[in-house]
């Protein structure tokens, strides 16, 4: 299941700290199999021995509190930006980033539940100067307990603008106003009807779904759609409409254009 995604290798935590039910039934066991006694309570043990190693997976894959890999805190947030401030939020890492909005001003952060090679997030803000940064980081983390990436939201009541290098990342842009932004990486992005948002260069390999009622233009070589025109400008999405957003896919870069609908 570690090799698929979907079990952390803290789980050998998990069964340390447990070792009263998990490592010293296991001791017996194979001390009995070394010495071939097959009596009944080898037997009862084969069958509770297999119950726990089918019980910690599976209390890990729904995210079960009693266990070690949940006892460490992996939740940040900060509800109490300045509304009349602009923010720039900056991330580079080498993991998965999972970018989100939310109708409220701040943001929040988590661990993408899932096994990789990235610690857990931090964020460290700046105070002065304009516009104030927000930078996520990662902080010392057990190997062990390292995730895929970050889950992070942004509050759409303040003006980001963004900065970011992740790969095999979602990066859902909606709802909310930016300034001039670059994304590099690789992923999926999704630019959204009510994305208020002036220019966005990009540099990597990324899918970009775009939404049938936001009218952009871009710039560079990418792969778009048959029904977009390749206008002098750059390829327009709609030309009966006055393009929003100017996208600017940087040399070098494989991007493909999704509609959306």
């Amino acid at each position: 299941m570690y090799f698929f995604g979907y079990l952390r290798p803290s789980i050998i935590y998990d069964y340390i700290d447990f070792f009263p039910f998990t490592v010293i039934p296991g001791i017996i066991y194979f001390y009995l199999n070394i010495k071939r006694i097959t009596n009944r309570i080898y037997f009862y043990l084969s069958i509770y021995l297999s119950v726990i190693l089918i019980l910690f997976p599976i209390a890990q894959i729904f995210d079960a509190k009693f266990l070690t890999t949940y006892s460490f805190p992996s939740y940040l947030e900060n509800r109490e930006l300045n509304k009349d401030s602009e923010y720039l939020l900056v991330i580079d890492t080498s993991g998965s980033i999972n970018l989100n909005t939310f109708n409220e001003v701040g943001y929040n952060a988590d661990v993408i539940d899932k096994p990789g090679n990235i610690g857990y997030p931090e964020a460290v803000e700046t105070l002065l100067g304009e516009p104030k940064a927000v930078l996520f980081r990662e902080i010392q983390t057990s190997g062990l307990f390292k995730v895929a990436g970050w889950n992070i939201n942004i509050g759409n009541k303040n003006i980001w603008k963004l900065n970011l290098l992740s790969f095999d990342s979602d990066l859902h842009l909606d709802n909310i106003k930016l300034k001039e932004s670059k994304i590099a990486g690789t992923g999926t992005i999704y630019l959204g009807k009510d994305l208020d948002l002036e220019e966005l260069k990009v540099n990597g390999n990324f899918d970009i779904k775009v939404s049938n009622t936001l009218p952009i233009v871009v710039v560079g070589n990418v792969n778009v759609p048959p029904t977009w025109i390749d206008a002098t400008i750059g390829y327009l999405n709609q030309a009966e409409k006055v393009y929003k957003l100017k996208v600017v896919v940087e040399e070098g870069s494989e991007v493909r254009f999704i509609d959306e609908d």
